[in-house]
């Protein structure tokens, strides 16, 4: 038993040793955080309910009605985003609103280039709050099919405001990179050019997926 002990203390001696050995040769080198870039890109892809009522009636061929809203339909947005801090950022993006009726050969339809301008704040790494301003470029309302002789109409547009929650289901701290579910509410008007006393409101509620990478 006493060998037994001797040996213990001196195999221990020896690793202990070599450990301190291997550290002093070898120091560790600190790692440095990783910094998420500051510019980002930003894409969505969304569909809006809401808005006043531009165009209704019912289908000649198949007798369904048809509705046309002023704040209805698809959206498509790219833009850029700027982030100042850990919670902070500013965003810029550019889209395309659309909706039409889906008729044989009867059809109207209503476009629109919207320009948002937002600033975000993430409240954690799974919510973010948005405020910001709306300005819908060559919003226009078309007759299509045989409904064309109608013409298309031009419209004002009016700077809108709007306000976003946004929910990350994939978030990246590290990367910046990050996806997830949007709900967002925007505010604007539009009226017809000559005819200031024709209004309709396009205020309405957006449902998306988004990206920043």
């Amino acid at each position: 038993m006493k060998y037994l002990t001797t040996s213990s203390f001196v195999l221990t001696s020896l690793v202990l040793s070599g450990a301190v050995m291997a550290q002093t040769a070898a120091p560790s080198v600190p790692s440095l955080p990783v910094t998420p870039a500051a510019i980002k890109a930003y894409a969505s892809l969304g569909y809006s309910v809401g808005g006043d009522l531009l165009v209704d009636g019912t289908y000649s061929n198949a007798g369904g009605p048809f509705t046309l809203r002023a704040g209805q339909g698809l959206q498509y947005a790219v833009g850029l985003q700027y982030r100042f801090t850990d919670r902070w950022s500013a965003q810029a993006a550019l889209g395309y609103h659309t909706d039409r009726t889906n008729g044989d050969g009867w059809n109207f339809e209503f476009t629109r280039f919207p320009v948002e301008m937002m600033v975000h704040y993430s409240l954690n790494d799974d919510w973010r709050v948005g405020l910001g301003g709306r300005y819908s470029l060559d919003p226009k309302f078309k007759s299509l099919g045989t409904a064309e002789y109608l013409g298309t109409s031009s419209l004002n547009p009016s700077l809108g405001g709007v306000a976003e929650v946004q929910y990350m289901l994939f978030p990246s701290r590290a990367s910046g990179n990050a996806g997830g579910l949007s709900l967002k509410l925007a505010q604007e008007s539009f009226k017809l050019n000559g005819v200031n006393t024709l209004t309709r409101n396009g205020e309405h509620i957006a449902f998306s997926v988004f990206a920043y990478f």
